[in-house]
């Protein structure tokens, strides 16, 4: 009867965990950047796809503070292809805080180049990184 017991509390225990662990958010994207000392981490429940992707983007001072009430600007660049012309978006950036939130529309596949500007007492931080969809 130990044994039957035993065995039970280990099978729940173990569904437990994994029904637990099943509902974590897990993070599809993630890309950290450092300019000048500063640095920038940019999280994303999807990875970069066509479309809306919404990007969280916390902002490190060179003495490892979060970065907070900065003017933080997010811009993707495609460069022209045959029979293209080059495009430029600037993003919307929304202040959450302890983060910051961009939607970055990725419009079609193919090499985009993304520069996020920080902002704040007349310094800033310039983050640039690319990748191909």
């Amino acid at each position: 009867m130990k044994k039957l017991i035993s065995f039970y509390t280990f099978l729940l225990a173990f569904l437990l965990l994994g029904i637990f662990t099943s509902c974590e958010k897990k993070e599809a994207f993630k890309k950290q950047l450092e300019s000048g000392g500063y640095k920038a981490v940019i999280t994303s429940e999807q990875p970069p796809h066509v479309g809306i992707n919404i990007w969280k983007i916390k902002i490190y001072s060179p003495d490892g503070k979060l970065l907070t009430g900065a003017n933080v600007s997010v811009n993707g660049y495609m460069p022209p292809m045959p029979g293209m012309p080059e495009m430029s978006f600037d993003y919307p950036v929304e202040d959450k805080g302890s983060y910051y939130e961009s939607k970055v529309n990725l419009s079609m596949a193919g090499t985009w180049q993304i520069t996020i500007k920080a902002e704040k007492d007349g310094k800033v931080a310039i983050f640039k990184f690319g990748f191909n969809l």
